[in-house]
């Protein structure tokens, strides 16, 4: 019987054993015959990268610079502000909101023109600008303007409308005078309408969130006593 040389070895036969230097070596063979029989495709893929790149770099540039106008716009309002140009503050506060919507001003606009507005008995015109900022609000600024927006709906007796904000603010706001201020003025307005009860769990809930030896418990205690003795005479 025939007996196997000891240094002989079984090749494979795709012609590579698994030592890692012959595998990337067959890699790099395979890698060259796809690119020099896809040569075409290669091509364009790279010219649409080096186009999309390009337009990502485009994009961010115009962003940065779009900002920067909208900054350099909003100061121009203060100025108009500090002379006690109004109207002129409102027109320029318009433009603005045409021009740079989406810029991180945006907010800070609307709030600004949505007050000029409150300022100047336009409720119909506030609620229109304060709507995209404060009808659902939860950052800072769109809790601000929520506050305005209630007050707009106010001035509309639009109550529920009203109530419903005041009430979202004093859900979601993290500093207690602003939960505060929420709860009392939807209190108020429930008051207003005949829900002695409603508005007098929203004094208590006012009351909660109070020291025991804070001194604005007293007045919230005292329009409880006020809406009760209201309710049973």
């Amino acid at each position: 019987m025939a007996k196997r040389h000891p240094g002989s070895r079984r090749v494979k036969s795709h012609g590579y054993d698994n030592d890692p230097d012959d595998l990337f070596v067959a890699r790099v063979l395979h890698l060259g015959k796809f690119a020099q029989s896809n040569q075409q495709l290669l091509t364009i893929l790279a010219i649409v990268g080096a186009i999309i790149i390009a337009g990502l770099l485009y994009y961010r540039n115009y962003r940065v610079v779009h900002a920067q106008q909208a900054a350099q716009q909003l100061e121009m309002v203060y100025q108009s502000l500090t002379i006690q140009d109004e109207q002129g503050a409102k027109d320029q506060l318009v433009t603005f909101l045409e021009r740079f919507s989406g810029t991180p001003y945006e907010g800070e606009a609307r709030l600004l023109l949505g007050e000029l507005y409150l300022a100047d008995g336009q409720s119909q015109q506030a609620q229109a600008v304060l709507a995209p900022l404060g009808s659902s609000p939860r950052e800072p600024i769109e809790l601000q303007g929520a506050t305005l927006l209630a007050a707009a709906y106010e001035e509309e007796e639009r109550w529920s409308d009203a109530e419903r904000i005041y009430l979202e603010i004093a859900d979601r706001s993290e500093l207690d005078f602003q939960v505060r201020d929420a709860l009392s003025a939807a209190a108020r307005i429930r008051a207003s309408q005949g829900n002695a009860q409603g508005a007098i769990e929203l004094y208590q809930r006012v009351l909660s969130g109070l020291e025991e030896n804070a001194p604005e418990r007293g007045q919230y205690e005292m329009r409880i006593q006020e809406i009760r003795s209201g309710a049973r005479t």
